[in-house]
């Protein structure tokens, strides 16, 4: 079952500040800014735990996150849509992803945000290879999203032949969502 935002209070001037006001309204709200878990602000924290293989030249590879740090309203699944965030409350979200993929010399690389299947505007940072060091991308969007469309994580490359992406703890596949206002 989703949640929505509480409302906050509204009440005419010279009325009384009730207790069920005040637990309908005001303690509502604060426990939704600052409770943890189904009773906070949604956020969503998952992580590849192993290397992915990135053929050459395919666009959009959806990114393995098989671990979760938190998932405060289960949106994610580690068995099912694996690559997929999928929102519950409704409203604005900070994205964030980090990647690294493997050196190679040869050609670019590509991590981006994808809302729904399409790059969202603002998430998607590209790069040239490195021939001694892997490249590593860090990306951030804000994007207001509704009950049911999802986020994930994306990466190209066209090195003419295929790359993987890191699963070591700073470098790995990391993708972050987090609801910032309705």
């Amino acid at each position: 079952m989703t949640r929505t935002v509480p409302v906050s209070a509204s009440e005419a001037p010279g009325n009384y500040l009730t207790g069920a006001l005040w637990a309908a309204q005001i303690k509502a709200t604060m426990d939704f800014l600052m409770g943890s878990g189904t009773n906070g602000v949604p956020r969503f924290k998952g992580y590849a735990s192993s290397a992915q293989s990135l053929a050459t030249g395919t666009a959009d590879i959806p990114l393995t996150l098989d671990t979760e740090d938190y998932d405060s309203d289960n949106g994610h699944s580690t068995s099912t849509n694996t690559s997929r965030y999928t929102i519950q409350v409704a409203g604005t979200y900070l994205l964030l992803g980090t990647a690294a993929i493997a050196t190679s010399a040869t050609g670019n690389r590509k991590l981006g945000i994808n809302v729904n299947g399409a790059n969202a505007r603002g998430g998607v940072v590209q790069a040239p290879g490195f021939a001694s060091n892997s490249w590593c991308g860090g990306v951030s969007t804000s994007q207001a999203l509704s009950v049911g469309d999802y986020v994930e994580l994306v990466a190209w490359q066209n090195s003419g032949g295929a790359l993987n992406t890191s699963a070591t703890t700073g470098f790995g596949p990391t993708l972050m969502c987090q609801w910032i206002s309705s």
